[in-house]
């Protein structure tokens, strides 16, 4: 089988890609290992799919840190609102929640895949799925494909395989041996948005418990860290939004760190210090004859105030009214800066995004290109680059994908008429 350009998966940046592709004339072939595309996508979002978040380009490249200059030009390019008002066009609403988060308005994730899937047949790229990949070689007219018993030869290929997470839906790394082949250095895959597992043990007593929005501190060679956001507890530590950002910044770190990197958790970020003191004071004085976990009920869990009224007296029930001062002021400091130690992250399998993946240092930010390889495209997971919970992944394999698509036309339309000319 000939085409113009073969892209290994049919995911969120391999699908943009092949529409971005077709769009600009180029003949497009897809090859995903699964019998169906999107697989992956569909379980993102809880399957409700966050597809993205609100705010200016400029808000995006400083939320993805060090790989923003990277990523500029293809937000630039395909940016939050251009998302959005692609799928308005394909008669897929989307609706911004309180946090900034977008999801489709059906909060279906199987809708996001069922316009990306109907727009690329409708553009007449060919989705060949149920086929792995098993190798990819340059010759002088291109590339050879082997898919199973299948041959593709194809004048360019898009590489997006995703990274290594979530291998139940088809992230295997593939594309990372693919990469290798042509010379392009790997950063070493890593967890990054997981669990956070902790030292101390007394989190799994509140394993399922969540905290509405907390504000979690970190500091790591002399440099402050932190994040905010819903949290959970879980049978080894903490998980949620904020435990997930905290991971990217800190999965660096672990676990090879000499010792746990230390953090504290403001389980109450709404009220100061003081004014958190004196809402104990009242609220104890108004109900002295009720056990103070009851009372302090009002303000977070009800199992989250047993825990930490047993940290503070484990012998005895404590009622309100015989809360002593040092006691009251060890609980407001616990609510304020709860301590607790990060020995790991959750293993790699679990988690949300892959930090790691095809050195940005050898990808043509303006084009996805190789610098190594010629013709050879990135786009999405399978890239060293990541972003915060909230939607900005998926961001980055539309954005990456819709300007790899673009730019690997161009590439071949440049092949053809140089073959043309000669």
């Amino acid at each position: 089988m000939k085409t113009d350009v073969a892209i290994i998966g049919a995911g969120p940046a391999g699908l943009m890609a092949s529409i971005s592709s077709a769009k600009a004339g180029a003949k497009t072939t897809v090859i995903e290992a699964n019998t169906s595309a999107g697989r992956k996508l569909l379980r993102t979002g809880r399957t409700r799919c966050n597809l993205t978040h609100i705010g200016s380009v400029e808000d995006f490249i400083k939320a993805y840190g060090p790989f923003g200059r990277f990523l500029r030009h293809s937000l630039y390019s395909f940016s939050s609102d251009d998302l959005r008002r692609y799928f308005a066009e394909h008669n897929l609403k989307t609706k911004v929640e309180e946090d900034g988060c977008v999801f489709p308005a059906t909060d279906r994730a199987g809708d996001i895949v069922r316009v990306l899937v109907d727009d690329a047949r409708g553009l007449s790229v060919r989705l060949l799925c149920g086929r792995r990949v098993e190798n990819v070689e340059k010759n002088e007219n291109g590339f050879v494909l082997l898919a199973d018993s299948e041959k593709v030869i194809a004048r360019s290929v898009i590489i997006a395989t995703g990274g290594v997470t979530w291998p139940h839906t088809g992230s295997t790394g593939d594309g990372y041996k693919f990469a290798q082949a042509f010379s392009h250095t790997i950063v070493a895959p890593k967890a990054c948005l997981t669990r956070l597992i902790t030292a101390e043990t007394w989190p799994g007593q509140l394993a399922g418990v969540g905290v509405g929005n907390v504000v979690i501190t970190a500091k790591i060679d002399n440099r402050k860290l932190c994040v905010s956001g819903p949290m959970m507890f879980t049978h080894d530590g903490i998980g949620g939004p904020a435990v997930f950002d905290i991971s990217r910044l800190i999965t660096d770190f672990l676990p090879s760190a000499a010792q746990p990197i230390k953090i504290t958790i403001d389980m109450l970020p709404a009220y100061e210090t003081q004014k958190l003191d004196r809402e104990i004071i009242s609220l104890c004085a108004k109900n002295s004859q009720k056990e103070l976990a009851g009372v302090l009920a009002r303000l977070i869990p009800h199992s989250l105030a047993l825990n930490l009224s047993c940290q503070i007296n484990p012998s005895a029930t404590i009622l309100a009214g015989q809360l002593q001062k040092h006691q009251r002021r060890q609980l407001v400091d616990m609510l304020k800066k709860l301590p607790l130690s990060i020995k790991a992250v959750g293993p790699i399998a679990e988690a949300t995004v892959t930090r790691g993946g095809v050195s940005i240092d050898h990808i043509n930010a303006r084009t996805m290109e190789s610098k190594l390889c010629p013709g050879l495209f990135f786009a999405g997971e399978v890239i060293n680059v990541d972003g915060p919970c909230g939607g900005f992944n998926l961001q980055i394999a539309f954005s990456t994908g819709c300007l790899a698509g673009k730019m690997v036309a161009e590439y071949v339309q440049q092949k053809k008429a140089t073959i043309i000319g000669s």
